[in-house]
């Protein structure tokens, strides 16, 4: 009998391991693959921040609508600011709107909007940012100036996509305002906290304003109505006084008002009396009461029309942001 080679020996045994392992293998892995756990993934974020996926409640439609964030800023950028302001301005708006959306935003921990627990942010200037589709402004804007305004907004949003302001790393509390008067709030004057970049700085570009400078007048009868104070009690303080005694806040506005008995901040006298802003003066003369009043707005963080004002001296948006929200800088979204 012949005697087989002892180096085929050992081939045939690799050749046999190779054919289990062929037929036997796939059928192991389909095995594993149904016995594995696997771990839950949180919701994938997509790489290109300008698809962010932003939900917007809709106050008059009471609905949520679903956007990119790039196309939901153009909205912002043309309801919050006009159209007309310097490019610049614009995107210091688009920066300081995109901070706030992002700020906001539930996938990157934020409160989302107090209105509607599904939403990341709310579409009414009383509680986020106001927000209209861009082709409702065109419309709005009309023939002449609807297409060039639309592309100066996009312009805007596009030159800056994915920027945000940061203080320490993280995204800032980036409000702004329409005009100031002359120089912005103290954080705390309005909301009671101290905030290291909304603090007070000058803003002396805003005197194209229509906001600069008003007037307000009223009764006496109605002052007291609205504070619910007696009328009396107003009457009898000396020469042309409003108030007993007025302290002035960080920002050089009324901080706190004393009449009879009562104290007011500033903020709750421009929400009872119906005034622009904190930033006033009153006299009395007789049974009617004047206040000359100074901007628009609660005067925190970026005044809208300053950042018009200087950019139209020469200003670029990053010396804007800079300037209203000091000790801040610019980053991308997604940064390492």
């Amino acid at each position: 009998m012949p005697v087989r080679p002892a180096w085929r020996r050992p081939v045939a045994g690799w050749f046999l391991l190779a054919l289990v392992l062929t037929v036997l293998l796939p059928f192991l892995v389909v095995l594993t693959r149904g016995l594995r756990i696997e771990t839950p993934q949180a919701p994938a974020v997509p790489l290109d921040p300008g698809q962010l996926p932003v939900r917007v409640w809709i106050p008059g439609q009471d609905s949520v609508q679903t956007l990119p964030l790039e196309v939901y800023l153009t909205g912002v950028v043309a309801a919050e600011m006009p159209a007309s302001f310097h490019i610049e301005a614009l995107k210091a708006q688009a920066v300081a709107a995109r901070t706030y959306t992002v700020r906001q935003m539930q996938v990157f921990g934020g409160p989302g909007c107090r209105e509607h627990a599904e939403a990341d942010v709310c579409g009414d200037p009383q509680t986020g940012q106001a927000w209209q589709p861009l082709e409702a402004r065109r419309r709005d804007w009309g023939l002449l100036n609807g297409w060039r305004f639309a592309r100066k907004i996009q312009q805007a949003v596009q030159e800056t996509a994915g920027l945000i302001l940061v203080y320490q790393g993280a995204p800032i509390d980036a409000v702004y305002h329409s005009t100031s008067g002359g120089r912005t709030e103290d954080a705390s004057a309005v909301w009671g906290n101290q905030v290291p970049y909304l603090r007070p700085v000058d803003s002396p570009w805003e005197t194209a304003s229509p906001h600069w400078r008003s007037t307000r007048t009223m009764t006496l009868q109605e002052f007291a109505r609205r504070l619910e104070v007696d009328p009396k009690v107003v009457r009898d303080l000396p020469g042309d006084q409003c108030f007993a005694r007025v302290e002035s806040s960080p920002g050089g506005r009324v901080g706190r008002a004393t009449v009879g008995e009562k104290v007011f901040t500033g903020p709750q006298l421009r929400q009872r009396l119906e005034l622009p802003s904190t930033w006033w003066t009153c006299r009395r003369q007789g049974e009617q009461l004047t206040f000359t009043i100074r901007g628009w707005g609660h005067g925190v963080g970026m005044s809208q029309y300053g950042a018009d004002g200087m950019a139209r001296q020469g200003y670029s948006y990053q010396e804007i942001l800079r300037h209203y929200y000091p000790g801040t800088s610019l980053r991308p979204i997604f940064s390492e």
